[in-house]
């Protein structure tokens, strides 16, 4: 996990959640000026702190440092799930365990459902926003890199696309991961502002931020 003044979003409601469903959380901070770094270690989680921030600058440095940082806490083989301090990762398929599932010997990636949540009780369904699978959850494997991007250089290393396309992707797995950064007016606002001033089209589609403050997107109730 990496994250950047989150106390006062969706922290601890997360981790909260997070902690039953992994046996170690590997944090790096990048340059919080709250209490975010406290509360991981609240929760027992491995800290490691940035002393400048790095997303807003070189999200891929940032990736790689986070990467360095897990290598201290992981065997070959070991199950990596990629969250951010705003999301909820669920298992929906009865008897199936997020555990159970970990058992597979034929794959090295499991897919999740994402879902942007819009209010406190739907998600959005429309344009890029709608849900689709993710291989957040993946083997650590020596070597792991990151694209050398300013921003949008993903969340996983870049093995995990060669896995998926050497038929190592496990897909219909019903695991989905709820996004929470979209519920709050003020985030969708706060977020518009900061991708436009350090993305602006350059990374992500310019629509595709403009559609961050659509007046009437398309929602489903989540169940």
């Amino acid at each position: 996990m990496v994250g950047h003044n989150e106390a006062d979003r969706h922290l601890r409601e997360v981790l909260t959640h997070l902690v039953p469903l992994v046996d170690d959380i590997v944090y790096t901070d990048d340059a919080s000026t709250d209490d975010t770094p406290d509360i991981f270690e609240e929760f027992g989680a491995h800290v490691y702190r940035n002393d400048t921030q790095l997303f807003t600058v070189d999200e891929g440095a940032l990736r790689r440092g986070a990467w360095k940082n897990l290598e201290n806490h992981i065997e070959l083989g070991d199950w990596v799930l990629a969250i951010d301090c705003d999301e909820k990762l669920w298992a929906t398929t009865p008897g199936k365990s997020l555990r159970e599932l970990l058992k597979v010997q034929h794959y090295d990636v499991l897919a999740i459902k994402f879902y942007h949540m819009w209010n406190e009780t739907h998600y959005r369904v429309d344009k890029a926003w709608r849900p689709v699978e993710s291989s957040r959850l993946f083997r650590y494997f020596y070597g792991g890199q990151f694209q050398d991007r300013k921003l949008a250089c993903g969340s996983e290393p870049t093995y995990v696309r060669t896995l998926i396309q050497r038929g190592r992707f496990l897909q219909n797995t019903g695991l989905i991961m709820q996004h929470l950064g979209y519920v709050r007016d003020e985030d969708k606002r706060a977020k518009y502002d900061r991708y436009m001033a350090i993305d602006g089209g350059d990374f992500h589609a310019k629509a595709h931020l403009e559609s961050i403050l659509d007046p009437n997107p398309e929602l489903v109730e989540w169940k």
